[in-house]
Protein backbone atom coordinates (compact mmCIF):
# COMPACT_ATOMS: atom_id res chain seq x y z
CA UNK A 1 0.00 0.00 0.00
CA UNK A 2 1.39 3.41 -0.92
CA UNK A 3 2.28 5.93 1.76
CA UNK A 4 0.16 8.53 -0.01
CA UNK A 5 -2.94 6.42 0.50
CA UNK A 6 -2.12 5.82 4.16
CA UNK A 7 -1.55 9.46 5.05
CA UNK A 8 -3.71 11.25 2.48
CA UNK A 9 -4.37 14.86 3.17
CA UNK A 10 -1.23 15.65 5.15
CA UNK A 11 1.00 18.47 3.98
CA UNK A 12 4.43 17.52 2.71
CA UNK A 13 6.44 20.50 3.85
CA UNK A 14 9.84 22.05 3.52
CA UNK A 15 10.91 23.24 6.95
CA UNK A 16 12.41 26.66 6.43
CA UNK A 17 12.87 27.59 10.09
CA UNK A 18 13.67 31.23 10.66
CA UNK A 19 16.88 30.79 12.66
CA UNK A 20 18.50 28.03 10.63
CA UNK A 21 20.64 27.98 7.53
CA UNK A 22 19.17 24.74 6.21
CA UNK A 23 15.83 23.42 5.13
CA UNK A 24 14.54 19.89 5.75
CA UNK A 25 11.92 18.36 3.49
CA UNK A 26 9.32 16.42 5.49
CA UNK A 27 7.25 13.99 3.47
CA UNK A 28 4.26 12.56 5.26
CA UNK A 29 1.45 12.29 2.73
CA UNK A 30 -0.30 13.67 -0.30
CA UNK A 31 -1.67 17.14 -0.87
CA UNK A 32 -3.55 18.74 -3.67
CA UNK A 33 -0.95 20.12 -6.10
CA UNK A 34 -0.18 23.77 -5.49
CA UNK A 35 0.87 26.23 -8.15
CA UNK A 36 4.51 26.59 -8.99
CA UNK A 37 6.28 29.69 -7.82
CA UNK A 38 5.66 32.15 -10.56
CA UNK A 39 1.96 31.36 -10.86
CA UNK A 40 -0.66 33.24 -8.95
CA UNK A 41 -3.66 31.45 -10.29
CA UNK A 42 -5.49 34.47 -11.60
CA UNK A 43 -6.85 37.54 -9.92
CA UNK A 44 -7.80 38.05 -6.31
CA UNK A 45 -11.56 37.76 -6.88
CA UNK A 46 -12.22 34.27 -5.59
CA UNK A 47 -15.24 32.19 -6.47
CA UNK A 48 -15.86 31.19 -2.85
CA UNK A 49 -17.80 33.88 -0.93
CA UNK A 50 -18.29 32.97 2.76
CA UNK A 51 -21.25 34.04 4.84
CA UNK A 52 -21.15 36.79 7.44
CA UNK A 53 -22.56 36.40 10.97
CA UNK A 54 -26.27 35.95 11.54
CA UNK A 55 -28.31 36.89 14.60
CA UNK A 56 -28.27 34.45 17.49
CA UNK A 57 -24.98 32.72 16.69
CA UNK A 58 -23.30 31.36 19.82
CA UNK A 59 -19.61 32.01 20.59
CA UNK A 60 -18.43 28.75 19.03
CA UNK A 61 -20.33 29.41 15.81
CA UNK A 62 -18.94 32.94 15.68
CA UNK A 63 -15.35 31.69 15.88
CA UNK A 64 -16.02 28.88 13.41
CA UNK A 65 -17.66 31.33 11.00
CA UNK A 66 -14.77 33.77 11.41
CA UNK A 67 -12.21 31.11 10.50
CA UNK A 68 -14.22 30.07 7.44
CA UNK A 69 -14.70 33.69 6.35
CA UNK A 70 -10.97 34.37 6.68
CA UNK A 71 -10.44 32.08 3.69
CA UNK A 72 -11.58 34.99 1.51
CA UNK A 73 -9.21 38.00 1.33
CA UNK A 74 -11.73 39.86 -0.82
CA UNK A 75 -11.91 43.58 0.05
CA UNK A 76 -9.33 43.22 2.81
CA UNK A 77 -11.17 40.32 4.48
CA UNK A 78 -14.30 42.41 4.84
CA UNK A 79 -16.56 39.43 5.54
CA UNK A 80 -14.26 38.02 8.25
CA UNK A 81 -14.10 41.43 9.92
CA UNK A 82 -17.89 41.33 10.38
CA UNK A 83 -17.31 38.68 13.06
CA UNK A 84 -15.12 41.11 15.01
CA UNK A 85 -15.94 44.03 17.24
CA UNK A 86 -15.42 47.42 15.63
CA UNK A 87 -12.21 47.96 17.55
CA UNK A 88 -10.78 44.51 16.81
CA UNK A 89 -11.74 44.82 13.12
CA UNK A 90 -9.30 47.72 12.94
CA UNK A 91 -6.51 45.92 14.84
CA UNK A 92 -6.67 42.43 13.31
CA UNK A 93 -3.87 41.71 10.80
CA UNK A 94 -5.00 38.82 8.58
CA UNK A 95 -1.96 38.92 6.31
CA UNK A 96 0.42 38.41 9.25
CA UNK A 97 0.61 34.71 8.43
CA UNK A 98 -1.17 31.38 8.15
CA UNK A 99 -1.65 28.52 10.59
CA UNK A 100 -2.06 25.42 8.43
CA UNK A 101 -3.89 22.49 9.98
CA UNK A 102 -4.84 19.00 8.90
CA UNK A 103 -8.50 19.85 8.36
CA UNK A 104 -11.66 21.21 9.92
CA UNK A 105 -12.67 17.76 11.16
CA UNK A 106 -9.70 17.83 13.55
CA UNK A 107 -10.56 21.22 15.05
CA UNK A 108 -11.88 21.28 18.61
CA UNK A 109 -13.68 24.33 20.06
CA UNK A 110 -13.69 24.54 23.85
CA UNK A 111 -16.27 27.01 25.21
CA UNK A 112 -16.92 27.49 28.94
CA UNK A 113 -20.47 27.54 30.22
CA UNK A 114 -21.86 30.99 29.60
CA UNK A 115 -24.72 32.47 31.61
CA UNK A 116 -27.49 34.04 29.59
CA UNK A 117 -26.73 37.46 31.02
CA UNK A 118 -22.95 37.18 30.39
CA UNK A 119 -21.43 39.81 28.12
CA UNK A 120 -17.99 38.26 27.60
CA UNK A 121 -16.46 34.81 27.17
CA UNK A 122 -13.68 32.98 25.39
CA UNK A 123 -13.26 30.16 22.88
CA UNK A 124 -10.23 27.89 22.93
CA UNK A 125 -9.41 26.30 19.55
CA UNK A 126 -7.25 23.16 19.42
CA UNK A 127 -6.00 21.93 16.05
CA UNK A 128 -3.44 19.65 14.49
CA UNK A 129 -0.90 21.92 12.85
CA UNK A 130 0.78 20.83 9.61
CA UNK A 131 2.65 24.01 8.70
CA UNK A 132 2.76 27.77 8.91
CA UNK A 133 3.50 30.97 7.02
CA UNK A 134 5.16 33.73 9.04
CA UNK A 135 4.84 37.51 8.76
CA UNK A 136 7.49 37.63 6.01
CA UNK A 137 5.61 35.10 3.87
CA UNK A 138 8.13 32.32 4.52
CA UNK A 139 6.60 28.82 4.67
CA UNK A 140 7.67 26.26 7.25
CA UNK A 141 6.53 22.70 7.65
CA UNK A 142 5.69 21.47 11.13
CA UNK A 143 5.54 17.86 12.26
CA UNK A 144 2.20 16.42 11.22
CA UNK A 145 -0.36 16.22 14.01
CA UNK A 146 1.52 18.65 16.21
CA UNK A 147 -1.03 20.10 18.60
CA UNK A 148 -1.52 23.86 18.43
CA UNK A 149 -3.86 26.16 20.31
CA UNK A 150 -5.48 29.51 19.53
CA UNK A 151 -7.45 31.68 21.95
CA UNK A 152 -10.34 34.00 21.07
CA UNK A 153 -12.06 36.49 23.37
CA UNK A 154 -15.65 37.48 22.65
CA UNK A 155 -18.01 40.21 23.80
CA UNK A 156 -21.63 41.09 23.13
CA UNK A 157 -22.28 44.20 21.08
CA UNK A 158 -25.04 46.74 21.70
CA UNK A 159 -27.50 44.50 19.87
CA UNK A 160 -26.71 41.55 22.13
CA UNK A 161 -24.82 39.65 19.41
CA UNK A 162 -21.54 37.90 20.11
CA UNK A 163 -18.48 39.28 18.33
CA UNK A 164 -14.77 38.50 18.67
CA UNK A 165 -13.00 41.20 20.67
CA UNK A 166 -9.50 39.65 20.48
CA UNK A 167 -8.31 37.29 17.74
CA UNK A 168 -4.81 36.04 16.86
CA UNK A 169 -3.31 37.81 13.86
CA UNK A 170 -3.20 35.76 10.69
CA UNK A 171 -5.65 33.17 9.42
CA UNK A 172 -6.25 29.42 9.69
CA UNK A 173 -6.37 27.25 6.56
CA UNK A 174 -6.59 23.51 6.16
CA UNK A 175 -3.75 21.83 4.26
CA UNK A 176 -5.73 21.15 1.09
CA UNK A 177 -6.98 24.73 0.84
CA UNK A 178 -3.50 26.09 1.38
CA UNK A 179 -1.94 23.80 -1.24
CA UNK A 180 -4.59 24.88 -3.76
CA UNK A 181 -3.17 28.44 -3.43
CA UNK A 182 -6.62 30.03 -3.56
CA UNK A 183 -6.00 32.42 -0.63
CA UNK A 184 -2.23 32.68 -0.23
CA UNK A 185 -0.12 32.02 -3.32
CA UNK A 186 3.62 31.47 -3.82
CA UNK A 187 5.74 34.25 -5.31
CA UNK A 188 9.47 33.97 -5.89
CA UNK A 189 11.53 36.93 -4.68
CA UNK A 190 14.64 37.05 -6.82
CA UNK A 191 18.15 37.55 -5.44
CA UNK A 192 21.54 37.21 -7.10
CA UNK A 193 24.16 34.60 -6.29
CA UNK A 194 27.45 36.01 -4.86
CA UNK A 195 29.01 36.27 -8.33
CA UNK A 196 26.04 38.28 -9.74
CA UNK A 197 25.67 35.56 -12.40
CA UNK A 198 22.39 33.84 -11.53
CA UNK A 199 19.08 34.83 -10.01
CA UNK A 200 18.10 32.71 -7.00
CA UNK A 201 14.40 32.39 -6.04
CA UNK A 202 13.25 32.78 -2.44
CA UNK A 203 9.62 31.59 -2.35
CA UNK A 204 7.19 33.59 -0.21
CA UNK A 205 3.44 33.17 0.29
CA UNK A 206 1.34 36.34 0.11
CA UNK A 207 -2.43 36.89 0.07
CA UNK A 208 -3.95 37.07 -3.41
CA UNK A 209 -5.07 40.68 -3.34
CA UNK A 210 -4.98 43.77 -5.50
CA UNK A 211 -1.88 45.02 -3.67
CA UNK A 212 0.19 41.85 -3.97
CA UNK A 213 2.65 43.64 -6.27
CA UNK A 214 3.31 46.19 -3.55
CA UNK A 215 3.85 43.41 -1.00
CA UNK A 216 6.40 41.73 -3.28
CA UNK A 217 8.28 44.99 -3.85
CA UNK A 218 8.27 45.89 -0.15
CA UNK A 219 9.62 42.45 0.78
CA UNK A 220 12.39 42.64 -1.81
CA UNK A 221 13.47 46.26 -1.27
CA UNK A 222 12.95 46.66 2.47
CA UNK A 223 13.16 43.04 3.63
CA UNK A 224 15.84 40.37 3.73
CA UNK A 225 16.34 36.94 2.16
CA UNK A 226 15.15 33.96 4.19
CA UNK A 227 17.74 33.30 6.96
CA UNK A 228 18.54 29.81 5.67
CA UNK A 229 19.87 31.36 2.43
CA UNK A 230 22.49 33.37 4.33
CA UNK A 231 25.78 33.41 2.43
CA UNK A 232 24.21 32.05 -0.76
CA UNK A 233 22.53 35.17 -2.13
CA UNK A 234 23.04 38.91 -2.36
CA UNK A 235 20.86 41.87 -3.30
CA UNK A 236 21.40 45.18 -5.03
CA UNK A 237 19.13 46.87 -2.47
CA UNK A 238 21.74 47.75 0.14
CA UNK A 239 22.86 50.75 2.14
CA UNK A 240 20.41 53.63 2.43
CA UNK A 241 18.36 52.71 -0.63
CA UNK A 242 14.71 52.24 0.33
CA UNK A 243 11.24 52.72 -1.06
CA UNK A 244 10.08 56.27 -1.56
CA UNK A 245 6.49 55.06 -1.82
CA UNK A 246 5.12 51.72 -0.63
CA UNK A 247 2.56 51.31 -3.40
CA UNK A 248 3.46 50.14 -6.89
CA UNK A 249 1.71 52.00 -9.70
CA UNK A 250 1.01 50.61 -13.16
CA UNK A 251 0.89 52.19 -16.58
CA UNK A 252 -0.15 49.51 -19.02
CA UNK A 253 2.33 46.68 -18.36
CA UNK A 254 5.00 48.91 -16.82
CA UNK A 255 5.29 48.94 -13.03
CA UNK A 256 6.70 52.09 -11.46
CA UNK A 257 8.69 51.59 -8.26
CA UNK A 258 9.57 54.80 -6.43
CA UNK A 259 12.83 54.81 -4.45
CA UNK A 260 14.17 57.37 -2.00
CA UNK A 261 16.80 59.99 -2.77
CA UNK A 262 19.65 57.60 -1.96
CA UNK A 263 18.93 55.81 -5.24
CA UNK A 264 20.15 58.89 -7.12
CA UNK A 265 23.69 58.05 -6.00
CA UNK A 266 23.54 54.43 -7.22
CA UNK A 267 25.79 53.55 -10.15
CA UNK A 268 24.29 52.20 -13.42
CA UNK A 269 25.27 48.59 -12.64
CA UNK A 270 23.49 48.66 -9.28
CA UNK A 271 20.40 50.28 -10.78
CA UNK A 272 20.29 47.62 -13.50
CA UNK A 273 20.52 44.83 -10.94
CA UNK A 274 17.76 46.39 -8.83
CA UNK A 275 15.48 46.67 -11.85
CA UNK A 276 16.20 43.07 -12.90
CA UNK A 277 15.46 41.72 -9.40
CA UNK A 278 12.16 43.60 -9.37
CA UNK A 279 11.12 42.61 -12.90
CA UNK A 280 11.78 38.94 -12.34
CA UNK A 281 10.05 39.00 -8.94
CA UNK A 282 6.95 40.72 -10.33
CA UNK A 283 6.79 38.47 -13.39
CA UNK A 284 4.98 35.89 -11.24
CA UNK A 285 1.89 38.12 -11.09
CA UNK A 286 -0.34 36.52 -13.72
CA UNK A 287 -3.04 39.16 -13.48
CA UNK A 288 -0.78 42.23 -13.66
CA UNK A 289 1.21 41.14 -16.70
CA UNK A 290 4.32 43.08 -15.67
CA UNK A 291 6.76 43.30 -18.57
CA UNK A 292 8.96 46.12 -17.36
CA UNK A 293 9.85 48.04 -14.21
CA UNK A 294 10.62 51.75 -14.19
CA UNK A 295 12.64 53.02 -11.24
CA UNK A 296 12.00 56.60 -10.16
CA UNK A 297 13.13 58.91 -7.39
CA UNK A 298 11.23 62.10 -6.50
CA UNK A 299 9.27 61.64 -9.70
CA UNK A 300 12.39 61.43 -11.89
CA UNK A 301 13.06 58.40 -14.07
CA UNK A 302 16.37 56.85 -13.02
CA UNK A 303 16.77 55.32 -16.50
CA UNK A 304 17.86 51.99 -15.05
CA UNK A 305 19.14 49.47 -17.54
CA UNK A 306 18.72 45.70 -17.32
CA UNK A 307 21.29 43.34 -15.83
CA UNK A 308 22.18 40.06 -17.46
CA UNK A 309 21.23 36.91 -15.56
CA UNK A 310 22.49 33.58 -16.87
CA UNK A 311 19.74 31.16 -17.92
CA UNK A 312 19.06 28.00 -15.94
CA UNK A 313 16.88 26.10 -18.43
CA UNK A 314 17.89 22.63 -19.55
CA UNK A 315 17.85 21.34 -23.11
CA UNK A 316 14.42 19.77 -23.76
CA UNK A 317 16.06 16.79 -25.48
CA UNK A 318 17.03 13.85 -23.23
CA UNK A 319 20.81 13.49 -22.93
CA UNK A 320 21.58 9.78 -23.07
CA UNK A 321 24.20 7.10 -23.54
CA UNK A 322 23.11 4.29 -25.89
CA UNK A 323 24.77 1.54 -27.94
CA UNK A 324 25.10 4.16 -30.69
CA UNK A 325 26.93 6.67 -28.52
CA UNK A 326 26.31 9.68 -26.28
CA UNK A 327 24.30 12.77 -27.16
CA UNK A 328 20.92 14.48 -27.33
CA UNK A 329 18.06 12.20 -28.36
CA UNK A 330 15.32 13.55 -30.64
CA UNK A 331 13.13 11.73 -33.13
CA UNK A 332 15.10 8.54 -32.58
CA UNK A 333 18.32 10.25 -33.69
CA UNK A 334 21.33 10.98 -31.51
CA UNK A 335 23.19 14.29 -31.80
CA UNK A 336 26.76 13.83 -30.52
CA UNK A 337 28.72 16.41 -28.51
CA UNK A 338 32.20 17.45 -29.58
CA UNK A 339 34.91 16.52 -27.12
CA UNK A 340 32.59 14.41 -24.98
CA UNK A 341 30.78 11.77 -27.01
CA UNK A 342 33.86 9.95 -28.30
CA UNK A 343 35.55 9.61 -24.87
CA UNK A 344 32.30 8.23 -23.44
CA UNK A 345 32.00 5.72 -26.27
CA UNK A 346 35.55 4.55 -25.50
CA UNK A 347 35.22 4.73 -21.73
CA UNK A 348 37.43 2.15 -19.96
CA UNK A 349 34.63 0.80 -17.77
CA UNK A 350 30.86 0.57 -17.66
CA UNK A 351 29.29 3.96 -16.95
CA UNK A 352 26.67 4.17 -14.19
CA UNK A 353 26.00 7.92 -13.83
CA UNK A 354 26.46 11.10 -15.90
CA UNK A 355 25.90 14.74 -14.86
CA UNK A 356 26.05 17.55 -17.42
CA UNK A 357 25.77 21.35 -17.42
CA UNK A 358 24.24 23.36 -20.25
CA UNK A 359 25.63 22.25 -23.59
CA UNK A 360 27.24 19.16 -22.01
CA UNK A 361 30.72 20.46 -22.88
CA UNK A 362 31.97 19.09 -19.56
CA UNK A 363 30.39 16.14 -17.82
CA UNK A 364 30.93 14.31 -14.55
CA UNK A 365 30.98 10.54 -15.01
CA UNK A 366 30.96 7.64 -12.57
CA UNK A 367 31.99 4.17 -13.57
CA UNK A 368 30.99 0.81 -12.18
CA UNK A 369 34.16 0.89 -10.06
CA UNK A 370 32.77 3.95 -8.25
CA UNK A 371 35.56 6.27 -9.48
CA UNK A 372 34.40 9.72 -10.63
CA UNK A 373 35.86 11.29 -13.77
CA UNK A 374 35.60 14.59 -15.65
CA UNK A 375 35.21 14.39 -19.43
CA UNK A 376 35.78 17.45 -21.62
CA UNK A 377 37.72 18.50 -24.72
CA UNK A 378 38.40 14.89 -25.66
CA UNK A 379 40.06 14.15 -22.30
CA UNK A 380 39.07 11.85 -19.46
CA UNK A 381 40.51 12.89 -16.08
CA UNK A 382 40.16 10.92 -12.87
CA UNK A 383 38.66 13.15 -10.18
CA UNK A 384 38.00 11.10 -7.07
CA UNK A 385 38.77 7.46 -6.32
CA UNK A 386 37.70 7.35 -2.68
CA UNK A 387 35.81 4.12 -1.95
CA UNK A 388 32.03 4.13 -1.66
CA UNK A 389 31.31 7.33 -3.61
CA UNK A 390 27.68 8.08 -4.45
CA UNK A 391 26.82 9.47 -7.92
CA UNK A 392 28.47 12.89 -8.29
CA UNK A 393 26.82 16.31 -8.55
CA UNK A 394 27.84 19.07 -10.92
CA UNK A 395 27.26 22.78 -10.42
CA UNK A 396 26.91 25.60 -12.98
CA UNK A 397 30.37 26.96 -12.11
CA UNK A 398 31.97 23.72 -13.29
CA UNK A 399 32.64 22.15 -9.88
CA UNK A 400 32.14 18.40 -9.54
CA UNK A 401 30.86 17.37 -6.09
CA UNK A 402 31.76 13.99 -4.59
CA UNK A 403 31.13 12.31 -1.24
CA UNK A 404 31.42 8.74 0.12
CA UNK A 405 28.12 7.13 1.08
CA UNK A 406 29.21 6.50 4.66
CA UNK A 407 30.94 9.87 5.18
CA UNK A 408 28.34 12.61 4.55
CA UNK A 409 30.54 15.24 6.20
CA UNK A 410 33.38 14.67 3.69
CA UNK A 411 32.08 16.49 0.62
CA UNK A 412 34.67 17.64 -1.92
CA UNK A 413 34.04 20.13 -4.75
CA UNK A 414 36.48 19.81 -7.66
CA UNK A 415 37.12 22.62 -10.18
CA UNK A 416 38.36 22.04 -13.75
CA UNK A 417 41.74 21.10 -12.30
CA UNK A 418 41.62 17.51 -11.07
CA UNK A 419 44.49 17.84 -8.61
CA UNK A 420 43.69 16.99 -5.00
CA UNK A 421 45.11 20.32 -3.85
CA UNK A 422 42.51 22.14 -5.95
CA UNK A 423 39.50 20.48 -4.35
CA UNK A 424 37.32 22.38 -1.87
CA UNK A 425 36.41 20.56 1.34
CA UNK A 426 32.84 21.25 2.46
CA UNK A 427 31.45 19.94 5.72
CA UNK A 428 28.17 18.11 5.20
CA UNK A 429 25.75 17.13 8.01
CA UNK A 430 27.90 15.93 10.90
CA UNK A 431 25.11 13.96 12.60
CA UNK A 432 24.33 11.79 9.56
CA UNK A 433 25.78 8.34 9.10
CA UNK A 434 24.93 7.94 5.43
CA UNK A 435 24.17 9.98 2.32
CA UNK A 436 22.45 8.39 -0.68
CA UNK A 437 21.97 11.24 -3.16
CA UNK A 438 22.77 14.91 -3.70
CA UNK A 439 22.19 17.58 -6.34
CA UNK A 440 23.20 21.22 -6.72
CA UNK A 441 20.55 23.69 -7.86
CA UNK A 442 20.85 25.23 -11.31
CA UNK A 443 21.88 28.58 -9.86
CA UNK A 444 24.55 26.92 -7.70
CA UNK A 445 23.15 28.44 -4.50
CA UNK A 446 21.58 25.36 -2.89
CA UNK A 447 22.44 21.71 -2.29
CA UNK A 448 19.77 19.02 -1.87
CA UNK A 449 20.76 15.85 0.00
CA UNK A 450 19.19 12.61 1.15
CA UNK A 451 20.87 11.56 4.40
CA UNK A 452 20.27 9.02 7.16
CA UNK A 453 20.75 9.76 10.85
CA UNK A 454 19.82 7.41 13.69
CA UNK A 455 18.01 5.14 11.26
CA UNK A 456 15.84 7.95 9.87
CA UNK A 457 16.05 9.28 6.32
CA UNK A 458 15.69 13.01 5.83
CA UNK A 459 15.89 15.36 2.89
CA UNK A 460 17.77 18.62 3.37
CA UNK A 461 18.28 21.67 1.22
CA UNK A 462 21.18 23.79 2.46
CA UNK A 463 22.65 27.07 1.28
CA UNK A 464 25.97 27.03 -0.61
CA UNK A 465 28.21 29.98 0.26
CA UNK A 466 30.54 31.03 -2.58
CA UNK A 467 33.11 33.71 -3.25
CA UNK A 468 32.56 36.32 -5.95
CA UNK A 469 34.08 33.98 -8.56
CA UNK A 470 31.66 31.17 -7.81
CA UNK A 471 34.01 28.92 -5.82
CA UNK A 472 32.09 27.15 -3.00
CA UNK A 473 33.31 28.11 0.47
CA UNK A 474 30.84 26.44 2.82
CA UNK A 475 27.42 24.90 3.46
CA UNK A 476 24.57 25.98 5.68
CA UNK A 477 24.27 24.56 9.18
CA UNK A 478 22.01 21.53 9.56
CA UNK A 479 18.50 22.17 10.81
CA UNK A 480 18.15 20.82 14.37
CA UNK A 481 14.40 20.25 13.94
CA UNK A 482 14.73 17.33 11.54
CA UNK A 483 11.63 15.63 10.18
CA UNK A 484 11.97 12.08 8.90
CA UNK A 485 11.38 10.92 5.34
CA UNK A 486 9.18 7.82 5.51
CA UNK A 487 10.81 5.91 2.66
CA UNK A 488 14.18 5.23 1.07
CA UNK A 489 15.36 8.03 -1.24
CA UNK A 490 16.89 6.64 -4.44
CA UNK A 491 17.64 9.77 -6.44
CA UNK A 492 17.41 13.57 -6.25
CA UNK A 493 17.26 16.14 -9.05
CA UNK A 494 16.30 19.81 -9.34
CA UNK A 495 13.27 19.76 -11.64
CA UNK A 496 13.26 23.56 -11.89
CA UNK A 497 14.62 26.51 -9.90
CA UNK A 498 12.23 25.97 -6.99
CA UNK A 499 11.34 22.26 -7.11
CA UNK A 500 13.34 19.28 -5.90
CA UNK A 501 12.32 15.90 -7.27
CA UNK A 502 12.93 12.94 -4.96
CA UNK A 503 12.62 9.40 -6.26
CA UNK A 504 11.57 7.27 -3.31
CA UNK A 505 10.29 3.76 -2.68
CA UNK A 506 7.10 2.66 -1.01
CA UNK A 507 6.83 -1.08 -0.41
CA UNK A 508 9.37 -1.61 -3.22
CA UNK A 509 7.40 0.56 -5.66
CA UNK A 510 8.94 3.88 -6.75
CA UNK A 511 7.15 7.21 -6.47
CA UNK A 512 8.18 10.77 -7.19
CA UNK A 513 7.85 13.58 -4.65
CA UNK A 514 7.88 17.00 -6.30
CA UNK A 515 8.85 19.26 -3.41
CA UNK A 516 8.61 23.00 -3.72
CA UNK A 517 11.46 24.63 -1.81
CA UNK A 518 9.42 26.93 0.38
CA UNK A 519 6.03 25.24 0.03
CA UNK A 520 4.10 21.96 0.02
CA UNK A 521 4.69 19.03 -2.30
CA UNK A 522 2.81 16.59 -4.42
CA UNK A 523 3.32 12.91 -5.15
CA UNK A 524 3.10 11.37 -8.61
CA UNK A 525 3.33 7.78 -9.76
CA UNK A 526 6.22 6.64 -11.94
CA UNK A 527 6.92 3.39 -13.81
CA UNK A 528 7.93 0.51 -11.58
CA UNK A 529 11.39 0.25 -13.15
CA UNK A 530 12.35 3.90 -12.57
CA UNK A 531 15.88 4.29 -11.20
CA UNK A 532 16.90 7.79 -12.33
CA UNK A 533 15.04 11.10 -12.63
CA UNK A 534 16.12 14.16 -14.61
CA UNK A 535 14.61 17.56 -15.36
CA UNK A 536 12.96 18.22 -18.69
CA UNK A 537 11.61 21.23 -20.51
CA UNK A 538 9.13 22.79 -20.01
CA UNK A 539 9.62 22.74 -16.27
CA UNK A 540 6.54 20.55 -15.79
CA UNK A 541 8.30 17.77 -17.68
CA UNK A 542 10.24 15.00 -15.92
CA UNK A 543 12.50 12.42 -17.56
CA UNK A 544 12.40 8.93 -16.04
CA UNK A 545 14.77 6.03 -16.70
CA UNK A 546 15.12 2.41 -15.65
CA UNK A 547 16.10 -0.97 -17.12
CA UNK A 548 17.02 0.55 -20.47
CA UNK A 549 13.70 2.35 -20.92
CA UNK A 550 13.32 6.13 -21.10
CA UNK A 551 10.02 7.87 -20.34
CA UNK A 552 9.03 11.52 -20.31
CA UNK A 553 6.20 12.66 -18.08
CA UNK A 554 4.59 15.98 -19.04
CA UNK A 555 1.00 15.15 -18.14
CA UNK A 556 -0.91 12.65 -16.05
CA UNK A 557 0.99 9.63 -17.40
CA UNK A 558 4.55 9.02 -18.67
CA UNK A 559 5.23 8.48 -22.37
CA UNK A 560 7.82 5.92 -23.46
CA UNK A 561 10.54 7.52 -25.58
CA UNK A 562 13.19 4.81 -26.07
CA UNK A 563 14.06 1.27 -25.07
CA UNK A 564 17.73 1.46 -26.01
CA UNK A 565 19.24 3.65 -23.28
CA UNK A 566 22.17 2.72 -21.06
CA UNK A 567 22.40 5.87 -18.93
CA UNK A 568 20.20 8.97 -18.64
CA UNK A 569 22.40 12.01 -18.03
CA UNK A 570 21.05 14.54 -15.54
CA UNK A 571 21.21 18.06 -16.92
CA UNK A 572 21.56 20.82 -14.37
CA UNK A 573 21.06 23.85 -16.66
CA UNK A 574 23.16 26.96 -16.22
CA UNK A 575 26.42 27.69 -17.98
CA UNK A 576 29.55 25.61 -17.43
CA UNK A 577 32.32 27.49 -15.70
CA UNK A 578 35.30 26.87 -13.52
Amino acid sequence: MRIGRILRGAVIALALLGLTACASLPVTGDVRPGLAAGQSGGGSDLAFVPQGPSNGMDPKDIVRGFIDAASSPKESWSIARQFLTADEAQKWKPDAGVTIDTGSAERRFDVPDVAKEATSTSVHLSLQQAGAVDETGAYSGAPVNRAAELMFTLAKNKDGQWRISAAPDGIVLDADSFAAADVFAPYALQYFDPSWTYLVPDVRWFPKRENTASRIVQSLVSGKPSPWLSGAVRTAFTGDIALGRNAVTFDSQIAEVALNDAANKADPVTLARMRTQLERSLSSLSGAGVLQVKLTSSGRDLNAGAATAAPTAVDPRPLVLTDKGFGYLAGGELTPIDGVSVPLQNFPEQITAIRAASGAQRVAVQGVSGIVYAVADGRTDEIDARPGLIPPALDPFGYIWTVPRTAPSSILAWPNSASASASRSLAGPSDAGQITAMAVSRDGARLAMAVTANGQVRIEVVAIARDDRGAPTGLGVADPNVIAWPAAALDIAWLDDTTVGVLATDAASPLLRQQQVGGPARTVDVPEATQTIAPGSPTTSVQLFGNGVLWVRSGPAPTQVSTNVKVLAVQIGGQPGG
